[in-house]
């Protein structure tokens, strides 16, 4: 089991370079009616990678091109990688809180059978 420490160092690792949100690759007809893709799906264009997004409130899709998409799939990796040592840190700290508040109940009744 890794300590805290070391999954909060794996963290700030993986925020160096991560990138959120969720990656899509889409096919697409180009428009040309005369292009083999008009009237043959497996002919359509692509696949073309897209790194979609809400920002203030909005979505965002923006096309990712091909010299760039390892690196943002590598991004992306980073971001599922943060998000996965975040909730076992997260969980770590919730067991420890409920381990401290049933102590407390615990003092509270022996205190209370006592007096």
């Amino acid at each position: 089991m890794r300590s805290k420490d070391d999954e909060i160092q794996q963290l700030e690792q993986a925020a160096q370079s991560m990138v959120q949100g969720s990656l899509s690759e889409v096919t697409r007809r180009c428009g040309d009616p005369s292009c083999a893709c008009a009237h043959d799906p497996t002919r359509r264009h692509g696949p073309h990678l897209y790194l979609k997004f809400t920002a203030e409130g909005k979505a965002h899709s923006v096309y990712v091109p091909a010299h760039l998409a390892q690196a943002i799939r590598s991004a992306y990796a980073d971001w599922q990688r943060f998000l996965e040592l975040g909730g076992q840190i997260s969980a770590r700290n919730r067991a420890q809180l409920l381990r401290e508040l049933q102590r407390g109940k615990q003092r509270a009744k022996a205190h209370k059978d006592r007096g």
